[in-house]
């Protein structure tokens, strides 16, 4: 069984929540200024500030493919 490649991601406003988000749906990532946080925009037209750096936020889409939680 195929599984999409998707990651887990805490939100910037509430670390506490948390987001999935598949691969496929993301348009583009963009690092925060202070390269802690990055900003996640959706095909959609979505937005998602969460926890991360941008090669982080990267990483978590690409691993969880192989590493299922």
């Amino acid at each position: 069984m195929y599984t999409m490649a998707q990651g887990i991601f805490q939100l910037k406003e509430d670390a506490a929540q948390t987001v999935t988000i598949e691969k496929s749906q993301v348009q583009e990532i963009i690092p925060d200024a202070d390269f802690r946080f990055s900003l996640i925009i959706l095909k959609d037209g979505n937005k998602h500030f969460v926890c991360g750096t941008m090669e982080e936020v990267t990483q978590e889409l690409e691993n969880t493919a192989t590493n299922q939680r």
